[in-house]
């Protein structure tokens, strides 16, 4: 998901008033309209992500909180110090190494083309050129960019993207499989190609914090190994594909 091109507005208004961090708080940051892996149940943070960095902070001893801002607020975030640790989707990427530290992958993934079936999607040639929607500060938008060489039409979320298309004030959105899935539900004219990218999700934060990184990976180890990771994936697709529905 989310991308290497961070707003200098957004860092700067998570650099302002930026106070020293409660040490016996772990504060996840993240953006909740990413279903499964954070979304919000009524005004509660839910989702696989929430539940990852619950269990660091649980193994650390420490009060958890989670707080939600847009994705391009993320990743700046944990390189302030506003929050100890992000996840909210994000993808792995050699840009963003050079300003944090990722954990172990917990998932693979990858973004795909959500399409009206009266236009087809055959191969990203089809795209140049094109009016294409993308949220904000993703991979989504970084693969427009780069590999398109044009500028996308920005939205807030995977959902205001696909309004969009809806609308036809874009012809094509790219988005992250699960957001993608939760877009085409219910939606008989649209459809999702198959993956144009391969991607990973991590943990991300601050560089540097050698053992709060160490507590993540073991984290992560022991959930995928005890199967309750899966258990998570399972049980937030299911709660989130039944808010769809509503």
């Amino acid at each position: 998901m989310k991308s290497k091109f961070f707003m200098v507005a957004a860092m700067a208004a998570i650099l302002v008033g930026c106070g020293e961090q409660n040490s016996n708080k772990l504060k996840m940051i993240t953006e909740a309209t990413f279903p499964p892996y954070e979304f919000l149940r009524g005004q509660e943070i839910v989702g696989i992500d929430v539940e990852i960095c619950r269990a660091v902070a649980n193994k650390l001893g420490r009060e958890f909180q989670a707080e939600t801002v847009d994705f391009d607020s993320v990743i700046p975030a944990v390189i302030s110090g506003k929050a100890d640790l992000a996840a909210a989707g994000i993808t792995v990427t050699e840009d963003r190494k050079k300003n944090v530290d990722f954990s172990i992958p917990y998932v693979k993934t990858g973004i795909v083309v959500i399409y009206k079936k009266s236009n087809p999607f055959k191969d990203v040639k089809q795209l140049k050129g094109k009016k294409i929607g993308v949220q904000s500060g993703t991979t989504s938008e970084t693969f427009v960019l780069e590999q398109l060489k044009q500028e996308p039409e920005r939205s807030k979320s995977p959902a205001e993207a696909c309004a969009s298309l809806k609308s036809g004030r874009v012809e094509f959105v790219i988005a992250d499989i699960d957001p993608a899935k939760n877009c085409v539900k219910g939606e008989p004219d649209l459809a999702i190609s198959d993956f144009i990218t391969s991607e990973e999700y991590a943990v991300a934060i601050k560089k540097g914090q050698s053992e709060l990184l160490k507590t993540i990976n073991e984290t992560i180890a022991e959930l995928k190994k005890s199967g309750q990771l899966q258990k998570w994936i399972d049980q937030f697709t299911k709660e989130s594909d039944a808010l769809k529905d509503k």
